[in-house]
């Protein structure tokens, strides 16, 4: 029997409308709906094509379905720029969805040790929720950002995304195209998610993204994201970035730090703090704008100049400091694997797909997985019961 629910979670996952998918085919997009809604069986060409499109086996497709929803698209938070791409949003919902089936699977063999990242949530919303009897709100969410970057451990940036990983945040990169750096969600189960766009970005700007998103998980968790209005989620989105730039820049170390710049308006001036803080050059200014440290006009200055030097795409240094890529999921199929508490092969067989589609659902490169998979051997023949013909001395 052909599920055309599995074919709609693998067309989803991929980021597929049906009418690209019917392109890919060279069929019509009524006939992918009738696919999905099992009105229609597809012939055995097309579902040669589909196995090779998402990477898995035929029986793929005639297998039961084993993913469930449980994940929601009012709880992804994009930035404001991508409002419009939210209509990719379900898509993400799948791919969150996959992945954290696997990891529960992966994860089902092992003696987890806890966690901070929801007790930290549960903080930071009590503390967000008074924020209304404060007289100073970006005050109260300094507070919020400052008791974070404590119950976090986070001693210097560089380690950040280390960090998060190990207060029980799951980060992942995945290919969003170019309008979406990054998102973040709560699932159903309780288990929170950061995904980094893969797009070539400095280690800076990404510790900011890693900041801004972590300010989403603490601080908007179960809120609707898909109906905010437009003044509404500007307002988080600039919580959010206030939260990261709080965080990432604590407010007393900062002050003293930045005592040291003489020349406050050049962006060159910056480049110290910038190797010490792994933050960019324009986060490190406008912190000290909103902290009084520079004039209107030397904040006016200071951006002419960065947008002279072509700063806001490429700064100094940015080639020289290593992206730290995610590591927790690699450790995690690494100790499963080497331990044999699973088999890639059955993972692979018992699900119909190849190794290609979980390296691409977990954000591995290509090939990672290969050193896991068994050399699978019949033999046809073993020495058990044979009789020898000869004996020795005859």
């Amino acid at each position: 029997m052909f599920f055309g629910e599995k074919l709609q979670s693998v067309r989803e996952l991929n980021s597929l409308s049906r009418k690209e998918l019917a392109d890919k085919l060279n069929v019509s997009e009524q006939a992918i709906w009738q696919y999905e809604n099992q009105y229609t069986v597809p012939k055995f060409e097309i579902a040669n094509e589909l196995k090779k499109i998402f990477n898995v086996k035929a029986q793929f497709f005639y297998s039961e379905p084993f993913i469930t929803n449980i994940s929601k698209v009012e709880s992804i938070a994009y930035r404001t720029e991508d409002r419009d791409a939210r209509k990719k949003t379900k898509m993400e919902t799948s791919f969150i969805d996959f992945t954290s089936y696997f990891l529960n699977k992966f994860e089902s063999k092992l003696n987890l040790p806890n966690t901070n990242i929801a007790q930290l949530r549960d903080e930071s919303i009590k503390l967000y929720n008074q924020r209304a009897d404060s007289d100073n709100q970006v005050l109260h969410l300094e507070m919020i950002a400052e008791n974070a970057r404590k119950k976090l451990d986070v001693v210097t940036n560089s380690d950040l995304l280390y960090r998060l990983e190990l207060s029980g945040i799951y980060i992942l990169e995945k290919n969003m195209g170019s309008s979406i750096d990054a998102y973040s969600t709560w699932t159903n189960q309780e288990k929170p998610f950061i995904i980094l766009g893969n797009k070539k970005k400095s280690a800076v700007r990404r510790n900011f993204d890693l900041a801004h998103e972590l300010g989403h998980l603490l601080l908007h968790y179960k809120m609707d994201m898909d109906s905010l209005t437009k003044d509404e989620h500007k307002k988080i989105e600039k919580e959010a970035n206030d939260f990261a730039s709080f965080f990432l820049l604590p407010k007393e170390q900062f002050l003293e730090d930045f005592s040291t710049i003489l020349k406050k308006s050049n962006p060159d001036s910056y480049i110290d703090l910038k190797m010490k803080y792994m933050v960019s050059i324009g986060a490190l200014e406008y912190r000290a704008y909103k902290l009084g440290l520079l004039t209107f006009e030397e904040n006016r200055y200071f951006y002419a100049k960065l947008n002279q030097k072509n700063y806001k795409k490429n700064e100094p240094f940015d080639e020289d400091i290593a992206v730290i890529r995610p590591g927790k999921i690699r450790s995690l199929l690494d100790l499963i694997f080497r331990n044999n508490l699973f088999s890639l092969n059955s993972i692979l067989n018992d699900y119909y797909l190849n190794r290609s589609f979980l390296e691409s659902l977990l954000g591995l490169e290509n090939g990672f997985l290969e050193k896991y998979l068994e050399e699978s051997t019949i033999e046809y023949f073993n020495t058990s019961n044979v009789i020898p013909l000869f004996t020795k001395g005859s």
